[in-house]
């Protein structure tokens, strides 16, 4: 089972040292449970070239059920971590601007109505917060990643509008809506790769072939409004990042494009009978029934 997780953290990264470090192996080490196993199957799994790991036709076989061996061993793993606990332990993930105006609120009820459970709150990227499933790490995670995955279960919850942010003094802050165009000859400040405005930004640019002058990425969305505000740049962000206090710096421009953000809970499809992760959906449904996200 050993060499099967192994092999299967090899194709995912692309890598076998990267795959060494993940797993707290040495390269050496990593490279002959592939043999093991290529052994033990009697037939070539992958082609290494150029850098990159190629499965042949027999390797695409036993991925497709190592991915699966891989699940349903770590699923086994923290469910004996949790035969220990006096409560089950939910953990969640979501992305910075989420775990300051959405999270408390949702989080604060859920523990109200299911004291018996215990949360782990984590915060990152979208995409990096889809990473975080697949190895176990989050239970479940709200963010709006276009990365997909078969092995994931996607339950709808919000859309978030896109909106363009400019200083209170900049020569676009006197209209009343912007098209995507009047921001190509500005700098450009957006989220780091792996954030998913970024990615939804970067492909409605790319499709209207929009080049801004310049491209600065930033991790920090409270960053980006500040160096809005101080003439650096204008940004697209979620609507939902600009607090009243903003305000006071920085002008709030609606898009002529009207972008959306889809955000949704996403979670294993191997762990849909997860008493913890079920009653969090349930608890997101009546939310949603509830209040106005």
């Amino acid at each position: 089972m050993n060499s099967l997780i192994v092999f299967c953290e090899v194709i995912k990264l692309d890598s076998f040292s990267q795959a060494a470090d993940l797993l707290f192996m040495t390269q050496p080490g990593v490279s002959s449970h592939v043999a093991q196993l290529e052994a033990q199957t009697g037939a070539r799994l992958l082609i290494r070239k150029k850098g990159t790991c190629k499965l042949t036709k027999e390797g695409k076989i036993v991925f497709k059920y190592a991915e699966k061996i891989e699940t349903m061993a770590r699923g086994l793993e923290t469910a004996i971590k949790s035969m220990g606990q006096d409560a089950p332990l939910l953990k969640i993930g979501t992305t910075p601007v989420y775990s300051k105006v959405m999270m408390p609120f949702i989080l604060g009820t859920f523990q109200k109505d299911n004291p018996d459970i215990m949360i782990a709150f984590d915060v990152g990227s979208s995409d990096d917060l889809v990473d975080t499933l697949l190895t176990m790490k989050n239970d479940v995670v709200i963010a709006a990643s276009q990365k997909g995955s078969k092995s994931l279960a996607v339950f709808p919850l919000l859309s978030e509008e896109l909106v363009a942010i400019v200083p209170r003094d900049h020569p676009l802050s006197s209209q009343v809506s912007l098209s995507l165009r009047d921001i190509e000859g500005y700098p450009l400040i957006i989220r780091e790769k792996g954030s998913a405005t970024r990615n939804a930004v970067s492909a409605v640019l790319e499709s209207m072939k929009i080049k801004p002058s310049v491209l600065i990425d930033m991790k920090s969305t409270e960053f980006i409004k500040e160096w809005v505000s101080q003439g650096k740049g204008i940004s697209i962000l979620i609507k939902r990042a600009v607090t009243a206090d903003d305000l006071n710096r920085i002008t709030v421009m609606p898009l002529q494009e009207k972008p959306l953000l889809d955000v949704s809970v996403l979670f294993l499809k191997s762990r849909k009978y997860d008493l913890a992760i079920r009653r969090f959906l349930h608890h997101i449904e009546e939310f949603k029934s509830k209040y106005t996200l």
